[in-house]
């Protein structure tokens, strides 16, 4: 051995065992950053692919220019490539460098030769796609993509730190005697860091090979799920924006973690490591408080505040998981709004051509019949039906609902009930901002006899509300033919079972001789569905992962730091605690964690929901955002459990551990 960092192999091979659970760690950060990487990568590769083979690969068209503007256009450094296009050539296409920035240069170009706007045409959907644009729906995206990103990271630099240091903590001993033999701090900060990196050396290319696999698997699952969307996908592609994203990160996540148990491991002074003592830093200025809990209790939740850093680090990387989960567990409510079909998307409209009630009530009640048919519902139309509302004389139209149409209707509600318009005569529901119409009552001219209806609720939107200017007024079928006198529908909406086919399209339309409009929308709600479905495998796959990082961090950090005082426990039940109490002790030390972690992760991460949900959601859909309990709560229990369930090998270990034995440790 010829320099002092050779100890580095050789105690890497004896402290094999200990390493292990920080090498998974750095696995498991590199692995999720470089499948979250890869996929967006790969599915950027495929809209992209997809656009560029639909509308062209190019970022802007100018038309309408002389030859002498076309050269200055094309010895731009910026431009890579430029052509003439169509029969005419009065065309000029330009495709940029991806490395400049497109939009600005574009407005240079017409700026210097006084072109106007008809005569420049950017290629939008492709510059989207290429993160060119900003202040579009994609922007946003990779904004929120770049912050998950820096959570994620932020989670596996507390990973890898809290392991890292738990690691050092169990060799301070180590540490002291190379103080001894004459090294300095400066080479015990030198030796922890390369220490580190050593184990990156397996642990990395182990977690960028298993992305690989994951991306590969999940896109041909894509593929295989929903061919219309992600056909063009590669299917064994490999994302070298993946591998450089896990390499980088990894390696940077891996030196940010190790300045700390760097700086602990420096700071053994030699006397402490002779005397036996080695890192007692750990000060009482005061008792456990024993007036709420039990002294085993009470001297976990003692101990665990007293290390301050430790504390810090523990809570802060306990936090961190649940704000990670929060934020991720947005993508499922865009992916349920940006790709599943509502609840009430027929996959079969049949509507009077006349758009009069001409559909009989025997044609409803046989098409329900149909063993392919899951559910249909009908609609009765009155089209620009005079009504005084609030003194005011304004056109509306009446429209009748079922149960099914008045349940969906209920996510709606503003003010008043659902039920009472559902089942009683002349309620009527009412859209409309205004929460004030409720209990009001609403004169309708209908055959030149004027009705009373009373608003029994009001709805704040409804997809049958299209007419600008027109009001939409909602009742039951009862009260539709005691208003109007018609029992006939407008329109039929189909939904189909899942093993329904054409064939049994073509019979439902077959019913029908004459004098209806069909819009079949079968297949496109099932490619829908199956995009759905391969958004779901994704982001499902996303929150087990981190909910298995989360497990394995919590478990990881608290038997190895249950190890690194083994030496304390053995002076305890020298003291005389027994284990059970012993056990109680380091039950209510992982409680303090999980729970002052979870405080502090819901006072983060609940506003860190709000602000993904609104740049995703709200924005889009403008649906309004509340505190997510649902994921709030399974990732508690989680947390809670886990921590529980940790504490179980440390005091198996410490149990069948003598008293003598436990004070040898380091």
């Amino acid at each position: 051995m010829k320099h002092y960092l050779d100890l580095i192999p050789l105690s890497a091979r004896l402290h094999r065992r200990q390493s292990r659970m920080t090498r998974i760690c750095i696995f498991l950060a590199v692995f999720l950053v470089a499948v979250m990487f890869g996929m967006a990568d790969m599915y950027l590769q495929g809209v992209t692919r997809r656009e560029i083979e639909e509308n062209g690969d190019w970022h802007c068209a100018f038309s309408s220019i002389d030859s002498g503007t076309a050269s200055l256009i094309a010895a731009r450094p910026e431009v890579r490539e430029s052509e003439w296009v169509h029969e005419t050539e009065d065309i000029f296409v330009v495709r940029f460098s991806l490395f400049c920035p497109i939009t600005k240069v574009i407005a240079e170009i017409q700026e210097q030769n006084l072109l106007s706007d008809e005569q420049v045409h950017i290629h939008t959907s492709l510059l989207s796609l290429q993160g060119q644009l900003k202040g579009t729906s994609m922007s946003r995206i990779y904004e929120i993509s770049f912050f998950l990103s820096v959570l994620v990271v932020l989670t596996s630099v507390l990973m890898i730190s809290s392991s890292l240091n738990s690691s050092v903590s169990q060799r301070t001993e180590f540490f002291g005697l190379l103080r001894c033999l004459g090294a300095s701090r400066k080479q015990i900060l030198r030796l922890v860091r390369k220490e580190a990196l050593y184990w990156c050396r397996t642990a990395i290319p182990a977690g960028l090979g298993l992305s690989i696999l994951v991306v590969c698997l999940l896109s041909a699952a894509m593929r295989k799920i929903s061919p219309q969307w992600f056909s063009s996908m590669p299917v064994f592609g490999i994302s070298f924006v993946s591998l450089a994203a896990g390499s980088l990160l990894g390696l940077a996540a891996v030196l940010l973690a190790a300045r700390s148990p760097a700086r602990l491991a420096s700071g053994v002074s030699p006397l402490e490591a002779a005397s036996g003592n080695a890192h007692q830093a750990a000060s009482f200025r005061h008792a456990a408080n024993t007036r709420f809990f039990r002294i085993e209790t009470a001297l976990g939740v003692h101990h665990a505040a007293a290390r301050k850093k430790s504390w810090l680090l523990m809570t802060g990387a306990f936090a961190v998981c649940v704000c990670l989960f929060l934020c991720f567990s947005t993508l499922v409510d865009f992916m349920e709004n940006a790709m599943m079909p509502k609840a009430w998307t027929p996959e079969l409209s049949i509507a009077s051509d006349t758009n009069t009630c001409s559909i009989s009530p025997e044609l409803f009640q046989e098409t329900a019949r149909s063993d392919s048919v899951k559910r249909v519902y009908g609609r009765m139309f009155a089209y620009d039906v005079p009504a005084m509302i609030d003194g005011k004389l304004c056109s509306s139209n009446l429209i009748s609902q079922e149960e099914n149409q008045f349940r969906w209707a209920e996510a709606s509600l503003l003010a008043g009930s659902i039920d009472a318009a559902a089942e009683e005569l002349n309620q009527v529901l009412i859209v409309s901002e205004d929460a004030d119409l409720a209990g009001s009552t609403i004169i309708l001219s209908i055959d030149g006899k004027e009705h009373a209806v009373t608003v029994a609720g009001v709805l704040s939107d409804s997809p049958l509300a299209r007419d600008e200017g027109t009001e939409t007024i909602l009742c039951s079928e009862a009260s539709f033919t005691a208003l109007t006198g018609e029992q006939g529908y407008t329109i039929l909406d189909v939904q189909f079972k899942n093993s329904a086919s054409e064939e049994d399209v073509s019979y439902i339309k077959s019913l029908f001789s004459g004098g209806v409009v069909f819009t079949d929308s079968l297949n496109q709600i099932r490619q829908q569905r199956n995009l759905y479905r391969a958004f779901a495998v994704l982001v499902y796959g996303f929150l087990s992962i981190i909910t298995a990082i989360t497990v394995f961090h919590i478990m990881n950090t608290i038997r190895m730091g249950a190890a690194s005082q083994t030496r304390q426990y053995g002076i305890m039940r020298a003291a005389g605690m027994s284990s059970r109490q012993l056990i109680k002790m380091i039950r209510a030390e992982a409680l303090t964690y999980a729970v002052s972690g979870i405080l502090l992760g819901c006072f983060l991460g609940i506003p860190m929901h709000w602000v993904v949900y609104v740049s995703l959601i709200t924005t889009f859909w403008g649906l309004s955002w509340s505190v997510p309990w649902p994921a709030l709560g399974f990732i508690i229990c989680v947390i809670l459990f886990t921590s529980l369930l940790s504490c179980r090998g440390p005091a198996r270990r410490l149990r069948a551990m003598s008293i003598t034995e436990a004070l040898r440790t380091q």
